[in-house]
């Protein structure tokens, strides 16, 4: 999938998310109103209320409502983040050259003098790993092209 699609799910979610979180907050404040006025109704300060017992309910339950589509949002944004992550690690590892092996388990990168044994299980670890790794030096360098003459 492209990154502007991505991007485009990642924002729609954010949105989504946004929306519901300012939609609980709405219901929030209504609620708390309500509360006050009945308080003030019960306690004997106020001798006319309109408070509904229907809206207190109704209110909480929207508010449980928006918490929970919030929640399930924010576990797929999360997951979706971990699978992009992934894939672009394994990219990464893919297009420098290591390759996934057996024995023993895990990412391997080799250059002209040494071989490394990057994690074994996390794809996004091992990428992390071959940056730290080519960073400090340990390119793989092309043969020198020989001299004519």
């Amino acid at each position: 999938m492209s990154h502007h699609k991505l991007r485009a799910i990642y924002k729609q979610l954010t949105d989504k998310i946004q929306d519901a979180q300012e939609a609980a907050l709405f219901e929030v404040k209504e609620l708390k109103t309500d509360l006050n006025e009945l308080q003030r109704h019960l306690s004997g300060r106020k001798k006319v209320t309109d408070v509904q017992p229907d809206d207190i309910l109704r209110s909480a339950y929207e508010i449980s409502s928006k918490l929970r589509e919030m929640q399930k949002r924010r576990e797929i944004l999360a997951e979706m983040e971990d699978v992009a992550a992934e894939n672009e690690a394994e990219e990464y590892l893919n297009s420098r050259g290591a390759k996934l092996l057996n024995r023993p388990v895990g990412w391997h990168f080799q250059t002209s003098k040494e071989r490394f044994l990057l994690h074994g299980k996390d794809v996004v670890i091992a990428a992390e790993e071959l940056r730290k790794l080519l960073s400090a030096g340990k390119r793989l360098k092309r043969p020198a092209k020989k001299k004519k003459g």
